[in-house]
């Protein structure tokens, strides 16, 4: 594997894999706190219509699928409150929708698609210099502003109500949330695809939440988890010729396991 290094696309699956781990994971602890995991996959099956007209207009297809993704994120919560209906209940439509939309414009792409395949179920060691700069720029944003805005989150997440009378404002907080989450599911497109995307998460955080002793704890825990998980996949991936996203995905899943098992052990259960 070290002499792996020395190739360009595994340097750049190797950043691409730091990055995704890092962001996916920080955000997964609050889409484990705030229980909103079905809106990971909402976001990711909607990008489908992005990477789709991607692929046709022959530009990278992680810039329109951040399009639909970062839509979706800045209209949802106005869209809850304009309709009455439950945040699920909308995702509902939003993921067959949208995902429609990508399989009626794929109809239009002749021949076999390879690169699809890699947006539906991951592809790290095919990142390209293009999707390597969108990841990077992703969590140039994301990061600092979701560290930024942590307590806030933490506070309108566990009491809205006490955050509101507090100034804060959890709707605009909200649909900032919703953004960022949105971006960070775009950047694991590349990594876990569209399928297997909750594998970072929403998995490392739910592995952190079990072994932390503390919301602090936590938090350094999750993105260390995420970051293990792809790097551990990357390896299997690379070592036995496996589909890099589903090794993560599978890394990712004993992680989870193996932590549950220590925290069933440590409460003597």
């Amino acid at each position: 594997m070290i002499q792996a290094l020395s190739f360009p696309f595994v340097q750049r699956a190797l950043a691409a894999g730091l990055l995704v781990g890092v962001v996916a994971s920080l955000l997964g602890v609050f889409v484990v706190l705030r229980r909103s995991a079905f809106f990971g996959d909402a976001i990711a099956h909607a990008s489908l219509a992005g990477v789709a007209l991607g692929i046709l207009a022959g530009i990278p297809p992680l810039l329109p699928a951040a399009g639909v993704g970062l839509g979706i994120g800045l209209g949802l919560n106005s869209v809850e409150k304009k309709s009455r209906l439950g945040v699920d209940t909308i995702l509902g439509f939003v993921l067959p929708f949208f995902m429609a939309i990508g399989l009626i414009l794929l109809a239009f792409a002749p021949g076999f698609q390879p690169e699809l395949m890699s947006y539906l179920f991951g592809s790290i060691l095919a990142v390209g210099s293009e999707s390597l700069w969108i990841i990077g720029l992703i969590a140039l944003v994301v990061v600092p502003v979701l560290l930024a805005l942590r307590r806030r989150l933490v506070f309108a997440t566990f009491d809205p109500d006490g955050a509101r009378v507090s100034g804060i404002r959890v709707d605009a907080l909200l649909t900032l949330y919703h953004v960022l989450l949105a971006l960070a599911v775009i950047a694991s497109l590349k990594v876990v695809g569209i399928i297997l995307v909750n594998a970072l998460l929403v998995v490392p955080a739910a592995s952190a939440k079990l072994l932390a002793r503390s919301l602090k704890q936590m938090f350094l825990l999750a993105p260390a988890i995420g970051v293990a998980s792809v790097l551990a996949g990357l390896v299997v991936s690379y070592r036995l010729d496996l589909p890099s996203g589903p090794a993560i995905a599978v890394v990712s899943g004993l992680g989870f396991l193996a932590a549950w098992a220590a925290a069933a052990r440590r409460s003597g259960k």
